[in-house]
């Protein structure tokens, strides 16, 4: 097939040719005449669109826990138990892992006899330094009398010093074995391994029996997931025509964010059925990427959606006014250009330089009276305005505009070689087309399937 359309453009090309010499020869009229003689090229066309667009941008990111923590011992002991199962949802508080506690239960006991014994010894030290002041009250109403002399009040009030002292040193003691008592007793509590928050823990690395040492490898990760954490980045000139624009404010506060609201599109291609927000926006401008880095939260109920997957993440960035817009393969590429080729008045074709923008997927007419979802493209003159191409063309309306979707590449042979023919004087040109219009298929797969005949 590609081979019968090059012949037939070289065929094309010949005739223009042989239409040039005429001209040259003084027989212009006698090769226009020839070249009518061309059958029209078939090919199919679909009319221009003219309408307001919803531009998406779409940037690269992943998912994350908005908590995240990796769960490490906090005292030394053999595992006893692993309580949940791997890779599920757990509750905060939850159990994941026990440790035998026989050592840290005996030295709770320890502590509380210790407890036990700084308690009694602040009970004495107490009756001691109550005797010891009641001697000094005594002494000091015997001493003006002279029935007790001056030295033994001395000794009595050095005696009630010395209790004070030792009853201070007593309730420290106390003090510091109800410290060591709690210790031991959290000590024994860390020996059961608890959720931090509610999220999914991932496979555990040790095994029971396996000696664990506090504050050694990780037991699990755990990653809270609902809502789930997306961070990507943002080029920065987006950022900057948020700033340029006329409606921000910057004595109002807030995030300088082109969005507030986006999609996450999965590795699959599917298209995650929740909305989410952005909460953060970096402050800077990375100098090395020229981009900006962003933070959203988006519902994972379901949980479907886990940490570390990859992600693309959509989001509407504004609004293309009166856009026109073209099938994206309508769009024939030559010499770093980009050409739309559209049926002229005259049933000719004609090629206009476009520069091509943002590809969109909308419900067009599909020709046989029906809608399809197809791959449009927004187009602008590269030369001139769009609008003025057309108009020269004798096209007020750009939706009038017959846009030649299948059989671009030997339109444009037949446009160049119609061109060529005009500039030489002929002013019935070389070819015609015959438009038809054209009716989408979708693409599907040629790889026979396996299991059809099971």
């Amino acid at each position: 097939m590609r081979t019968r359309k090059i012949m037939t453009g070289m065929a094309v090309l010949s005739l223009a040719c042989v239409g040039l010499s005429a001209c040259k020869d003084q027989k212009m009229q006698g090769a226009g005449a020839a070249a009518r003689q061309m059958a029209p090229l078939s090919v199919s066309v679909m009319n221009m669109q003219q309408q307001d667009v919803d531009i998406e941008s779409t940037w690269f990111g992943h998912l994350r826990g908005v908590q995240e923590a990796n769960v490490k011992p906090e005292v030394t002991g053999k595992l006893l138990k692993q309580v949940y199962w791997d890779g599920t949802l757990c509750k905060e508080g939850e159990v994941l892992f026990e440790i035998d506690p026989e050592s840290y239960e005996a030295a709770l006991s320890q502590a509380d006899a210790a407890v036990a014994v700084s308690k009694a010894s602040v009970e004495q030290a107490l009756a001691a330094d109550d005797q010891a002041a009641k001697d000094v009250e005594r002494y000091s109403k015997l001493v003006d009398s002279g029935s007790v002399s001056e030295k033994n009040y001395t000794d009595a009030l050095h005696a009630h010093r010395r209790t004070q002292a030792a009853l201070a040193l007593a309730k420290a003691a106390e003090q510091q074995s109800i410290a060591q008592q709690e210790i031991a007793r959290i000590n024994l509590k860390r020996c059961t391994i608890r959720a931090p928050f509610t999220g999914v823990a991932s496979k555990a690395n040790v095994s029971v029996g396996d000696l664990i040492v506090a504050g050694g490898a990780t037991l699990t990760t755990m990653s809270s997931i609902d809502p789930i954490r997306v961070d990507f980045v943002v080029p920065g000139k987006q950022i900057l025509a948020k700033l340029l624009a006329p409606t921000y404010r910057p004595d109002q506060g807030g995030m300088v964010s082109p969005v507030k609201n986006f999609r996450v599109v999965l590795e699959d291609g599917t298209v995650y059925d929740r909305e989410g927000e952005v909460v953060a926006v970096d402050s800077f401008v990375n100098s090395s990427t020229g981009t900006v880095n962003f933070v959203g939260y988006i519902p994972n109920p379901d949980l479907k959606l886990r940490s570390g997957a990859a992600v693309r993440v959509k989001a509407k960035t504004g609004v293309e006014k009166n856009a026109l817009l073209v099938p994206s393969r309508a769009l024939v590429s030559s010499m770093n250009h980009r050409f739309i080729y559209v049926v002229g008045k005259d049933n000719t074709p004609y090629g206009i330089d476009v520069v091509g923008g943002e590809e969109i997927t909308l419900e067009m007419p599909n020709g046989d009276g029906k809608t399809a979802p197809m791959l449009m493209q927004i187009i602008t003159g590269r030369v001139k305005p769009l609008e003025e191409s057309l108009k020269e063309l004798g096209f007020d309306n750009p939706k009038d505009v017959q846009v030649i979707v299948e059989g671009g590449q030997m339109a444009a042979i037949y446009a160049q070689a119609n061109m060529g023919m005009r500039a030489a004087g002929m002013k019935e040109g070389f070819g015609t087309v015959n438009p038809r219009p054209f009716v989408y298929t979708s693409p599907v797969s040629t790889t026979p399937s396996v299991t059809a005949k099971q």
